[in-house]
């Protein structure tokens, strides 16, 4: 069976390439591990008319994309793993006259590596030099990986650009400088809602919803602590971001940088309550607060490089100095107000991050 997916997807990119040579429209090529990614890309690419492919790696048939692998050892690329996938797929890939790489940057090394010309655009979404520990199964990062990408800032066909702000921080503090420009997601292609994976008997708009990732779940039982206090609320898996659209709000504590449900929210005019740096601070000391690059958030203080507080944003979010103070917001927040500034911030930024693809995408 997983040979005729292999079979039938050759097939299938076969077809594209004869088609795609005919074509005289800018064709795009988008290699991603993250399925928000994909969709944000391809929200974009309607939106500016641009004819996008997108290989989301984790969908390929199994050794389908460096000949062997599968799993999440395909996150590491080191020097072997990007040579086999150049030689595998290099015909299709010049059939492009873009490569974006989004989600983990070191997908970038297939190209660096191996002298790609065209123009290259590096989404950095989370960390530049990233691994997968747990499935690490080569030198990653290695040295050459690190001099690939210092040398890719003084090529003219290879742009960086940063998820958010933190990502160039952390190039700089890496000894990389990835330059300024930033494209946070527009919060595209959320989609009309088919089958809902919240339970029937919640009533969404009198009931607020808890991402049931770490820090809500393992860190505290968040839902918990706030039903006793006479806070409904929901903690659970739901199925894409229109299942959370008529929500009175959302709380959360912040486990990274950004995320893209984020400004699919915003999109939605969820309202966002957030701790404030202070009380952040105070819960990361309680012990077990899950956040990447924690001591460095920590010790740099560099809050004001995360989607939750930069200060531009200061208008949308609700913040809580104490869970006394969550609980005194939540009762007294004017929402649907704040939905419309939410909605009309929303606005802005698509307008915004769409005119910096337009004008990155078209400088080519």
């Amino acid at each position: 069976m997983k040979n005729k997916i292999a079979l039938a997807l050759l097939l299938l990119l076969a077809v594209f390439h004869l088609s795609a040579q005919e074509s005289n429209s800018l064709r795009v090529l988008h290699l991603t591990f993250h399925k928000g990614c994909k969709k944000e890309l391809e929200g974009v690419a309607k939106e500016l008319s641009i004819d996008l492919t997108t290989w989301f790696i984790p969908d390929l048939p199994a050794g389908f994309f460096d000949g062997k692998t599968s799993g999440n050892a395909l996150y590491n690329i080191g020097h072997e793993r990007a040579h086999r996938i150049w030689d595998l797929h290099q015909d299709f890939f010049h059939a492009f006259d873009i490569v974006i790489t989004s989600d983990t940057t070191p997908l970038s090394r297939i190209f660096l590596q191996n002298h790609w010309e065209k123009p290259l655009i590096i989404w950095i979404c989370n960390r530049f030099d990233y691994c997968d520990a747990a499935s690490l199964d080569c030198p990653f990062p290695d040295q050459e990986y690190y001099d690939l990408f210092k040398a890719a800032m003084d090529q003219d066909n290879v742009t960086i650009v940063a998820y958010t702000e933190f990502e160039h921080y952390w190039a700089r503090k890496m000894g990389i400088e990835t330059k300024s420009l930033t494209i946070t997601p527009c919060g595209l292609n959320i989609g009309e809602l088919k089958t809902s994976a919240i339970p029937k008997d919640i009533v969404k708009p009198q009931t607020f919803f808890l991402p049931p990732y770490h820090n809500e779940t393992i860190f505290m039982d968040l839902s918990s602590y706030l039903k006793e206090r006479g806070i409904p609320n929901f903690c659970g898996r739901y199925n894409g971001p229109a299942d959370l659209k008529n929500f009175k709000g959302i709380i959360h504590l912040p486990y990274s940088f950004s995320n893209l449900a984020l400004f699919e929210n915003i999109q939605m005019g969820i309202p966002y309550f957030i701790p404030t740096i202070r009380f952040f601070e105070e819960l990361v000391e309680q012990g077990n607060y899950f956040h990447p690059n924690l001591s460095c958030l920590i010790h740099d203080q560099v809050h004001s490089l995360s989607e939750w507080y930069d200060p531009k944003h200061a208008e949308i979010f609700t913040y809580f100095d104490s869970w006394d103070d969550l609980i005194f917001k939540i009762n007294h927040l004017e929402y649907e107000k704040k939905r419309k500034e939410i909605r009309a911030y929303g606005r802005e930024i698509k307008k915004d991050n769409l005119k910096k693809w337009a004008n990155l995408l078209r400088s080519y």
